[in-house]
């Protein structure tokens, strides 16, 4: 496959910082560089819906041995894969659609939280709507401040994501020990650790957002506990249901 090179210019500052974030990543510069471009096309092909998307993904997973740390490779790929599933246009029209985004609480939706958080002995559960760039706490039980008032983070906090762009169960005992996330920023500024998260899937079958648990240290969520979640998470969707269906 040709290669062709090209010259970014960046002032002093801003080349530290690449330089920095690259070391953080175990890549070179130009690595880094090369996937946060690669990154950026596939957020616009994500929003088009454009099914070419496939090939972005393929390129990034070819990148060398040489130039990439062990599951690299595969960490990147996954973080196009959920920039890609929160940028959806046929996902989040069917979450617009809800007219949960940005609504006040709902003691409905509190109650599966508080649920989720007793059942699986967690001190924090939510009810998190993956929308394109953030995502939006129906429900947030527990969450400290100032993100329980806010009821909402920017998706660079959010683990959420992944769950929505693989449409399964998300179970992490150790976030920071995570190849996807553990450079993410609910690890080092809320402390986040465990994580257990359910995709929210409409009937329609895109998946909204997620019922989570979560816990500052680290969990072996058992299979039981998966299984309750679940069935608390269908709930949710039942609840997701009828407010779509309450407005007409």
């Amino acid at each position: 496959m040709p290669m062709r090179a090209t010259t970014v210019r960046f002032a002093e500052s801003l080349w530290a910082l690449v330089e920095q974030e690259a070391e953080r990543e175990g890549v070179s510069a130009a690595q880094f560089i090369r996937d946060a471009s690669v990154m950026r096309a596939a957020y616009a092909m994500g929003r088009r819906g454009d099914p070419d998307i496939e090939a972005v993904f393929g390129h990034l997973g070819g990148a060398s041995q040489a130039e990439s740390d062990g599951n690299g490779a595969a960490r990147r790929k996954a973080l196009l894969a959920a920039a890609a599933a929160a940028r959806d246009p046929e996902r989040l029209r069917a979450l617009q659609a809800t007219g949960l985004l940005d609504s006040v609480p709902d003691p409905a939706f509190d109650r599966h939280a508080r649920l989720a958080a007793s059942v699986l002995d967690a001190p924090i559960a939510l009810v998190s709507l993956v929308d394109a760039e953030r995502q939006f706490f129906k429900s947030c039980f527990g969450l400290p401040e100032p993100w329980a008032s806010e009821r909402e983070t920017p998706l660079s906090y959010s683990f959420c994501q992944h769950a929505v762009a693989s449409r399964e169960p998300l179970i992490v005992e150790d976030a920071r020990e995570h190849d996807v996330l553990r450079e993410n920023l609910a690890v080092r500024d809320m402390g986040l650790v465990a994580y257990a998260g359910i995709p929210l899937m409409e009937p329609g079958g895109s998946a909204l957002g997620t019922l989570c648990v979560l816990d500052s240290e680290p969990r072996a969520w058992s299979t039981r506990q998966v299984e309750l979640l679940q069935d608390l998470a269908a709930n949710v969707v039942t609840e997701i249901t009828l407010a779509r269906e309450a407005r007409g």
